[in-house]
């Protein structure tokens, strides 16, 4: 999280500049990451997981596929991005009591 402002004049406009500055950081983490996904791992929009050396990947394999490529990167994105809009809501709380 980025230091809050001092104290002066312009400290509600700082402090939600800061917060608007940190979730727009955040979100742009997600959408880079899923654009990554894509690029890496789809073709046509469409997932492409990796082909297994025995040709047809089983149930099993797409699943652990699925979860490495795709679910588990977004997962931790997401996570990220959650942790720094509680962060904010509960600054943002604070400030109003």
């Amino acid at each position: 999280m980025t230091t809050p402002p001092t104290s002066g004049r312009n400290d509600a406009w700082e402090m939600d500049q800061l917060h608007r500055d940190e979730i727009t950081v955040a979100m742009n983490w997600v959408i880079r990451t899923c654009q990554e996904i894509v690029r890496n791992r789809s073709h046509k929009t469409y997932w492409a997981p990796a082909t297994t050396s025995e040709g047809t990947p089983s149930p099993e394999q797409l699943m652990q596929t699925a979860r490495e490529d795709v679910i588990d990167k977004l997962q931790r994105i997401i996570d990220g991005a959650q942790f720094v809009m509680h962060h904010i809501e509960r600054e943002r709380t604070k400030r109003k009591q």
